[in-house]
C-alpha cells in the first residue's frame, strides 16, 4: 500500500507542530497583539500615574484627618499640596504630548488606598494607628518613587529632556516625602510603644535575657 504524501488540513509541519498557512500557534498569537513602543509604554505610565495621583487627591484628607500626631497631619497636608502640583504637572505633559487620559485607572494605587482605609477601619486613632499609617504611606511613595523613575529614564531615552526635568522634580518630591516619614516614624513609633507599656529591652531580650546580634533575642 502506498503512503499518501498530499497536506492535508492539520498536518504537522517538520518541528512537529500544527500549522496554519506556514504559521505556529505562538506566531498568531503575536499577530493578533499590537506592536507596542516605547513611546506607548511611556504614554501609558503618565494615563498611570495621573489617575494614581488623581486618587491620592481624594484620600489624603481623611489619612491626615485620621492622624493622631500633628507633625504627621502636617506632613500629610503638605503632601497633599505637592501631589495637587504633581496632577497639574502630568495634565500639562500629557496636553503637550496631546495624549489623552482616558478611563485608566492605576490599580495599584487603588489597592493601596484601600489599604489605608483598613487601617483607619480597624485601628482606634492613637500613635500605634500613626504608626501603620506611616508604612501605608510609604508603600505609596514606594510606588510612585519606582514608577516616576522609570518615567524620567523613558523621557531621557525618547530625547524628551524637559519633561525629564519636570518629572525629575517630582521624583525628587516623592523621594523627600519618603525620608520626612522615615523621621517622623522614629519619634511616632517609640510613642506607640510607649503607650501600651512596653519598653525596647522588652523585645531586645529573649527569655534567658541574652541579645541577639542585631537586638533581638539570640533565638532568631
Amino acid at each position: 500500500m502506498s503512503k499518501k504524501t498530499g497536506s492535508a488540513s492539520g498536518s504537522k509541519n517538520q518541528t512537529g507542530k500544527a500549522s496554519s498557512d506556514g504559521m505556529g500557534l505562538s506566531e498568531l498569537l503575536k499577530g493578533n497583539k499590537e506592536q507596542k513602543t516605547l513611546k506607548d509604554l511611556f504614554q501609558d505610565g503618565l494615563k498611570d500615574m495621573l489617575s494614581a495621583e488623581k486618587q491620592l487627591v481624594e484620600a489624603l484628607p481623611k489619612v491626615a484627618e485620621a492622624a493622631h500626631n500633628e507633625d504627621l497631619q502636617n506632613a500629610v497636608e503638605h503632601h497633599l499640596k505637592q501631589t495637587e502640583k504633581h496632577v497639574q504637572r502630568l495634565e500639562k505633559i500629557m496636553t503637550y504630548l496631546k495624549v489623552e487620559s482616558g478611563s485608566k485607572e492605576c490599580e495599584a494605587m487603588k489597592g493601596l488606598i484601600k489599604e489605608a482605609d483598613e487601617i483607619i477601619k480597624n485601628f482606634p486613632e492613637g500613635p500605634v494607628r500613626d504608626s501603620a499609617l506611616i508604612i501605608g504611606a510609604q508603600k505609596v511613595e514606594h510606588y510612585e518613587i519606582a514608577s516616576y523613575g522609570s518615567l524620567c529614564e523613558l523621557a531621557d531615552v525618547l530625547g524628551m529632556s524637559k519633561i525629564h526635568d519636570t518629572l525629575g522634580r517630582t521624583l525628587d518630591e516623592e523621594e523627600q516625602t519618603d525620608q520626612d516619614l522615615s523621621d517622623l516614624a522614629q519619634d511616632i513609633n517609640d510613642e506607640a510603644l510607649e503607650s501600651e507599656g512596653e519598653s525596647h529591652e522588652d523585645y531586645n531580650s529573649s527569655g534567658s535575657g541574652s541579645k541577639g546580634k542585631k537586638g533581638y533575642g539570640s533565638s532568631l
